[in-house]
């Protein structure tokens, strides 16, 4: 059987429409869930950072640990490009935080909003992904 010119085929022309179709179904989630996850991991990096660098710090400077350490994280997030991330960090020494050898643990719990979906919930219903690292260093001998 032959093609005769001029007779369409009942199929031709829908080449367009399932681009678009599978375009929409397809890759806008995969996008989606690329930037999130890359978000996510963003507030990974950052979270563990800044437990190691405020862990680093209290134990070698006890005194202004607390100040220091908000400082560190808030650094770490913003670098991260998660100025907009809740965080929240924790010292805790074993004994106390004077104490030559005694252990310093930093803790960083952080909640990531995740991009685009406060557009479809809205303001108040933000979606968040809780990360969480802590480092533990031992505080230094104080030199004289």
């Amino acid at each position: 059987m032959t093609n005769r010119p001029g007779r369409m085929r009942p199929d031709a022309g829908t080449a367009p429409i399932e681009f678009i179709f599978g375009t929409t179904v397809l890759l806008l989630p995969l996008l989606f869930l690329i930037v999130s996850l890359a978000q996510v991991q963003a507030g990974l990096y950052a979270a563990q950072s800044s437990a190691i660098d405020a862990a680093r710090t209290a134990s070698r400077f006890p005194a202004d640990a607390h100040a220091s350490a908000q400082s560190i994280t808030r650094l770490h997030f913003e670098d991260h490009g998660l100025e907009d991330a809740e965080w929240d960090i924790d010292l805790h020494c074993s004994t106390t935080c004077t104490t030559s050898g005694a252990p310093v643990t930093a803790t960083v719990t952080a909640k990531i909003p995740i991009p685009g979906i406060p557009a479809i919930l809205g303001e108040t219903r933000i979606p968040l992904m809780v990360v969480r690292s802590s480092h533990t260093d031992l505080i230094a001998p104080v030199v004289e």
